[in-house]
């Protein structure tokens, strides 16, 4: 599990430096994510390194975070529209509810197995919702330092940091999501990136763009770059 959460570091990293190209349909040669480990975990420490369980709560505390970023996508709050300037399609309401679904299925799967293997009474049900996944992940948290002391925690860890991966993403909370392949047209760095008011942002001078001036800008690049 070192090996893997220093392989995500750098890949991470290699995120933070990559520019998408203004060509599109062309290669983007996106870093490439790690794989999860596939080896049998050794009980010693039992299961997880020294590092591991803090990184395994902390992704487990912001699933519920994430996800209500999502839920106000589908609720309107955030507007948005279903394609970026640089042709990748942001997820449709659809697609979140039914991820959003499912990852409670999967909090309350994980739930209920370990109510089964301690003898806790069966979870209560509860409406499927935003109120019933921050009660699963809460307590899931509550119960996590045990949860990781058990071989079985294994699969269980992986799909934590897997969910807290692909909510970012769908969330635009990944850098990678985030960054503009446009130079900025006052310093031509290409480091913008857009923030959560709308506006895009170089940072490396500052300069700001509304959504207008960054369309316009992708536009003429991209005009220039094909000749």
């Amino acid at each position: 599990m070192d090996v893997y959460a220093d392989a995500y570091e750098r890949y991470r990293a290699d995120l933070e430096a990559w520019h998408p190209p203004l060509a599109w349909p062309s290669e983007p040669h996106r870093p490439a994510r790690p794989q999860p480990p596939t080896s049998p975990v050794a009980v010693g420490a039992p299961v997880w390194c020294g590092l591991c369980p803090r990184i395994i709560e902390a992704a487990l505390a912001e699933l519920d975070d994430t996800a209500a970023l999502l839920a106000a996508e589908v609720d309107g709050h955030c507007g948005g529209c279903t394609t970026g300037p640089n042709g990748v399609a942001a997820p449709t309401p659809e697609t979140i509810v039914d991820t959003l679904d499912e990852l409670y299925g999967v909090l309350v799967h994980v739930e209920d197995q370990w109510r089964t293997a301690r003898g806790y009474p069966p979870r209560p049900r509860r409406a499927r919702g935003a109120h019933a996944r921050a009660v699963a992940v809460g307590w899931l948290l509550g119960q996590l330092d045990d949860i990781l002391l058990d071989p079985w925690s294994a699969d269980v860890g992986l799909d934590v940091l897997h969910w807290h991966r692909k909510l970012l993403h769908m969330s635009k909370s990944d850098p990678a999501s985030r960054r503009s392949p446009i130079a900025c047209p006052r310093c031509r760095e290409r480091q913008v990136i857009r923030r959560d008011d709308g506006y895009y942002e170089c940072g490396s001078c500052g300069r700001l763009l509304n959504e207008t001036e960054h369309d316009r800008e992708f536009s003429e690049q991209a005009d220039q770059h094909d000749h």
